[in-house]
């Protein structure tokens, strides 16, 4: 027998960016959002675009993506997948969408309006103030990142993720090489070069998508260095 499915505000509950906030509060933002349906394919929202609403993802996956104007070419931000925000930043800070959103599976998105959201950020200090910790705490995650990529190599930063994800057990299966890249801010092309050159050199065992085996001193080692 299949579960019965989530109720919006437990759907938001689930969201990180309102974990542990208080249920009158996620009944409030509930109140304001309504679910849609979305496709492989298809645009959830366009670089430029203003806001209309916050999208958390039900079911399927989003990517967030850039593409370069000389040559097109596509830069991937970040694959999200079921209770992550989309693109939050942009529904409490005004401005339009920096990047474009497509859907990479069919899948649901619950829409929380943004009229509806400015009003109860406006008449629930509570609610504001849970926001702005959490976005703080992900802006302190930010420039760790920027730190990593500033003073660390991708394969450097790539053992400390894989070192990371290990500490949960072994064997595990491995994101796609574009939510790898999008994690420690380089590529796709990179990480599957990086991943190849681990496991040539023993220090992580592939097979296939699966990583069976990882030398955890090595990867310890690559991943405090400093490559510039």
């Amino acid at each position: 027998m299949s579960s019965e499915p989530l109720t919006d505000a437990e759907v938001i509950a689930r969201c990180p960016l309102f974990a542990q906030l208080h249920d009158d509060d996620l009944l409030a933002l509930a109140g304001i959002s309504a679910r849609r349906g979305i496709t492989a394919g298809a645009t959830v929202f366009l670089a430029g675009e203003r806001p209309r609403g916050l999208p958390l993802v039900v079911r399927g996956s989003v990517k967030v993506f850039v593409l370069s104007p000389s040559s097109g070419r596509e830069v991937v931000l970040t694959i999200d997948r079921p209770y992550n925000a989309v693109a939050e930043l942009v529904a409490f800070d005004g401005g339009a969408y920096p990047a474009s959103a497509e859907a990479l599976e069919d899948g649901e998105l619950l829409w929380i309006d943004q009229q509806g959201l400015d009003r109860l950020l406006d008449t629930r200090p509570s609610l504001g103030r849970h926001v702005i910790r959490t976005l703080g705490r992900r802006l302190r995650r930010l420039v760790g990142l920027i730190e990593q990529i500033s003073f660390q190599e991708v394969i450097q930063r790539l053992a400390a993720y894989l070192l990371e994800v290990s500490h949960d057990g072994i064997p595990f299966a491995l994101d796609t090489n574009a939510a790898i890249a999008a994690r420690l801010g380089t590529v796709p092309e990179l990480v599957s070069r990086n991943l190849s050159r681990l496991h040539h050199s023993g220090i992580v065992v592939l097979k296939g998508r699966t990583v069976i085996r990882v030398d955890a001193a090595a990867l310890d080692e690559l991943a405090h260095q400093t490559g510039r």
